[in-house]
């Protein structure tokens, strides 16, 4: 036995040693605990604070409470400039011939100088606390000893811990100690075991197990405790998801899903849904704000109109934006992500027209390459012009296009952008007035020219990039654009340190037959100082940009042209009808003869048709 305990002595000898030579505990061997806020000591001076632990004729050492506080207290709140005080004083001697209660009080102080040693830093006080592990006659002490050698990697007491594995300081060290690999499957199987005894409907005790067995395996903790939640009903299914939204955030949208579509009771199953401000304020997974759960949720909202769920539901559907990201994250690395939502929101259904998918993602290309090539300005323009053609597609409802962003799509690549708009620099401010002419969906095009009227119309500096700059004192000025030779003015326009943007409508030209069906060819022109190709039908229907004012539209079908005059400003789809012209043939009683060939003029003779049945 006397070997036994030597043996021991040599390894943990040689283990401070290494400790030393790594300097791994030079400072803090043990958490510090906290001070006791009721104690008595809170009121004193620091004197009598060092009173307590420095003189024995003033009374003090009877009670190892106080002392104990004490020593806590001024670590604490002292510990730089006390160290030198309490490392000189902490000198509690065990006399193994006292008797009665001072016999343990003494350890009690003993303990608690090791343990302050140790927070300084005094690897010394690791052979000491290995002294009370074997030596103490009070358990709380000695299993405190065993507990804080555990802390620091030396586990050699553990039949004394498995046999006190139920006390307080035992529980705690039995945890730890299955933290090392010698032991870890014991202590795991011991969990496993006392959590298949209890009772099913006992939620408070499984759960305590599962965080015991989480705090060895984390992985494994959450799968016992997933079990519980996926295998219970009502409130004691909810209890155990709220304890996994501790211990394993990320897993909680999966659980949500799994709750609303198993759980029967619709008060307890409305409480699975997060709230969107508990998101906001870190307390609930940000992976509900992301498109995949939004998903789910619409899919499954119809289970029941009338229920509390799917009320909650609506509601966070209707309040949830994307969070701003953290401000660690690089700028290129948003402009990715983006990139990425693009995706899930086309594959979602959430946005429409692959083509439209593709001019979006173009765009955040080039964001990309200019960022790049240190260009945050031109990267700028090109993130606000991508927000622009999702803001305007997402309202134009109207639009016959095959575009189209729902309000979850218009959410995630609206509000992503301004988060990274928000990161790049502003423009400089111009002190005069910028001109600019966009397109119906909102993109910028370049006009042929703009002119401003100063005593005469004078050219705008043209400033390359699709706008035009107007340099006047004058502090109104009436301007005009110029595009596919049509023009528009418009007067009173502000002059300084103003930004005014002309916008085509996406006019489109329809030819219907008597029926009021789509046909096809016609030819359109527009007159703009003379008339001008505007295209051709195909399915009844020819689009094209122009300026919202009056212009004169010619369509041309079989030979034939009508003109019709149009305010595109106020009605951009003008349409044209055919009738159904009939040519007959009847002799001299008036009935219908045959056959006669029939043709009409439209610059020269053109085939009619010969008739039928007259």
């Amino acid at each position: 036995m006397k070997d036994k305990i030597m043996y021991k002595n040599i390894i943990l000898l040689f283990f401070v040693i290494n400790l030393l030579k790594t300097n791994i505990l030079a400072q803090n061997m043990w958490q510090l605990t906290e001070p006791d806020n009721g104690s008595i000591v809170n009121s004193l001076s620091l004197d009598s604070l060092m009173n307590i632990i420095q003189y024995d004729e003033d009374g003090w050492n009877s009670n190892p409470n106080l002392y104990e506080d004490a020593v806590i207290f001024l670590l604490n709140n002292y510990k730089n400039s006390g160290s030198e005080f309490l490392l000189e004083n902490l000198n509690t001697k065990i006399d193994n011939t006292i008797e009665g209660p001072f016999k343990f009080f003494q350890w009690q102080k003993y303990y608690v100088d090791q343990y302050a040693k140790g927070i300084l830093g005094d690897t010394n006080a690791i052979l000491s606390m290995d002294s009370i592990a074997r030596f103490c006659p009070d358990d709380f002490y000695k299993l405190l000893a065993i507990r804080r050698l555990a802390e620091i990697g030396y586990f050699n007491y553990w039949n004394i811990v498995k046999n006190n594995k139920d006390r307080l300081n035992g529980r705690v060290t039995f945890l730890i100690y299955g933290k090392d690999l010698e032991y870890r499957k014991e202590v795991l199987d011991t969990l496993e075991s006392e959590l298949i005894k209890i009772n099913s409907q006992n939620w408070e005790k499984i759960i305590s197990l599962c965080e015991d067995i989480y705090f060895i395996d984390s992985s494994f903790g959450i799968e016992k405790l997933n079990e519980y939640f996926q295998n219970s009903s009502g409130l004691m299914r909810y209890n155990y998801f709220f304890q996994l939204g501790i211990l394993d955030k990320g897993g909680q949208v999966n659980r949500t899903i799994f709750a609303i579509m198993n759980e029967s009771n619709d008060s307890v199953r409305a409480e699975f849904i997060p709230r969107y401000s508990s998101i906001k304020n870190n307390l609930n997974s940000t992976l509900y704000l992301e498109p995949n759960f939004i998903n789910n949720l619409i899919n499954i909202i119809g289970i029941d109109l009338n229920s509390i769920t799917y009320n909650k539901i609506k509601q966070f559907l209707k309040s949830f934006i994307p969070l701003p990201p953290d401000s660690a994250i690089a700028t290129n690395y948003l402009l990715d992500n983006l990139n990425n939502y693009v995706d899930s929101v086309f594959n979602y259904t959430w946005l429409g027209d692959v083509s439209f998918s593709n001019e979006l993602k173009n765009v955040l290309t080039t964001a990309q390459t200019n960022l790049q090539n240190g260009d945050s300005l031109a990267c700028r323009v090109q993130v606000k012009t991508f927000q622009d053609l999702v803001d305007n597609v997402y309202k134009d409802s109207l639009n016959t296009d095959p575009r189209f962003v729902t309000i979850e799509g218009w959410k995630f690549l609206y509000w992503n952008a301004q988060y990274i708009l928000d990161r790049l620099p502003e423009p400089p401010a111009n002190p005069n007035l910028v001109v600019n002419l966009k397109n119906s969906l909102g993109t910028q095009i370049p006009a042929s020219n703009v002119l401003y009227y100063e005593g005469s119309w004078k050219d705008a500096v043209n400033n390359g990039d699709g706008t035009f700059t107007v340099i006047t004192t004058r502090p109104t000025v009436s301007i005009r654009v110029f595009y596919e030779v049509a023009n528009q003015t418009v007067n009173n326009v502000p002059a300084q340190n103003n930004t005014y943007t002309f916008q085509t409508v996406n006019a489109a030209v329809q030819l219907k037959n008597s029926l009021g069906n789509f046909i096809d060819q016609g030819t359109v022109q527009y007159y703009a100082g003379a008339w001008r190709n505007f295209g051709t039908t195909t399915n009844g229907v020819a689009y094209k940009e122009l300026l919202t004012i009056n212009y004169s539209f010619r369509m041309t079908y079989e030979y034939g042209s009508i003109d019709k005059q149009q305010d595109i400003s106020t009605n951009p789809t003008i349409v044209f009808q055919t009738v159904n012209a009939a040519v007959q043939l009847k002799n001299s009683f008036g009935n219908l003869i045959d056959a006669g060939t029939v043709q009409y003029y439209a610059g020269a003779w053109r085939s009619f048709g010969s008739t039928s049945n007259g």
